[in-house]
């Protein structure tokens, strides 16, 4: 089973040092009153200052509006490294214009204190993964997991779908309760599912990505995980969902050489 690593301190340093000097892409999920979101930005290579990292603005995936984020808030930062994507958490120390040296401009920058930890996933489980042999049932919202409660008191507020695949970034749903223009992309979405027979139930924060209208009157939903880098809570979920997603790719593996094997057996 897939698990979230965490990288011993001095690899830690060296690991976000060299994403640093390279100014590698990255993404920051922060939360605002609309709920969770993700934010493009990409590490900073600047005058070195003990106990901070510098990040270009993070603007809004969804339609690049930047995001003024206050001192004393809390972030999570991914960005890939190989074959595996990094993540951790960290605190805003403010937003500034800073001199970044060597004959470079002054530009406007994320200010972050140094990651006291660092974790990674091997990417593999960000790739999609379809349950195998069940239909896993997915009730979803408007408004993220803050809102769970509200929208349960009015039913017809908590929409229902069937889980079509599923990887540690997010999942695609199918249902036949949303219309083309209920969703604008970027709009906080809640959800709740369990993913294994008699497993436990996950209740994530999400934001719309996508819908895809089918043939047969359903649509697809693609809604991406937002925000469980942040926490420890948030993080043994992802380990978790990166075990189920695991799982679901070994069953498949299995499934594929045994129908290749009666295939050869049969020629």
């Amino acid at each position: 089973m897939e698990k979230l690593v965490y990288i011993e301190e001095a690899r830690k340093n060296q690991v976000i040092a060299t994403a640093i000097e390279r100014e590698v892409p990255c993404v920051v999920s922060g939360r605002g009153k609309a709920g969770w979101q993700p934010y493009k930005s990409k590490f900073r290579s600047g005058p070195a200052v003990v106990g901070r990292l510098l990040l270009a603005p993070a603007r809004r995936a969804a339609d690049h509006a930047a995001r003024t984020f206050v001192p004393g808030e809390r972030v999570g930062v991914t960005f890939r490294r190989g074959h595996k994507k990094c993540m951790f958490s960290s605190i805003v120390l403010g937003q500034e214009r800073v001199d970044l040296g060597e004959s470079r401009a002054v530009a406007d920058c994320l200010e972050l204190q140094w990651p006291d930890a660092l974790q990674e996933l091997q990417r593999r489980v960000y790739y999609r993964a379809t349950p195998p042999g069940r239909r896993v049932h997915v009730r979803f919202w408007s408004g993220g997991v803050s809102q769970r409660t509200a929208v349960e008191d009015d039913q017809r507020a908590v929409l229902s779908g069937v889980l079509l695949d599923l990887s540690a970034g997010g999942m695609r749903i199918m249902t036949t309760d949303v219309s083309a223009d209920a969703f604008v992309e970027g709009d906080a979405i809640g959800c709740a599912f369990a993913p294994k027979p008699r497993g436990q139930a996950l209740i994530l924060d999400a934001v719309f990505r996508h819908l895809q209208p089918e043939e047969d009157g359903t649509c697809s939903v693609g809604i991406q995980f937002v925000g469980l880098e942040t926490s420890e809570r948030g993080r043994d979920t992802l380990s978790h969902l990166a075990g189920i997603v695991t799982d679901y790719q070994r069953v498949h593996s299995r499934q594929q050489r045994t129908r290749l094997a009666g295939r050869v057996t049969r020629c």
